[in-house]
């Protein structure tokens, strides 16, 4: 088996999921449920711990801008 696409972990550059469900503004149950139907950001399980990938964070959140002045 081989494993594509690997990241370097970088403690410095997470963000738990209390952290993101209150960047997003919704509850830890709903990053929960989406983390668990492959939705949502990238991320570690390091024991029993659920970190995000905070670039990958950021590249949703840029993702899901919509500009007013959008044609």
């Amino acid at each position: 088996m081989e494993i594509k696409d690997l990241k370097q972990f970088d403690i410095n550059n997470t963000i738990d999921a209390d952290g993101l469900s209150k960047r997003w503004g919704v509850s830890k149950k709903t990053i929960d449920n989406r983390r668990s139907k492959g939705l949502g950001p990238s991320y570690w399980k390091i024991t029993g711990t659920i970190l995000y990938d905070l670039d990958d964070v950021k590249r949703i959140e840029e993702q899901s801008y919509i500009s007013s002045n959008a044609k």
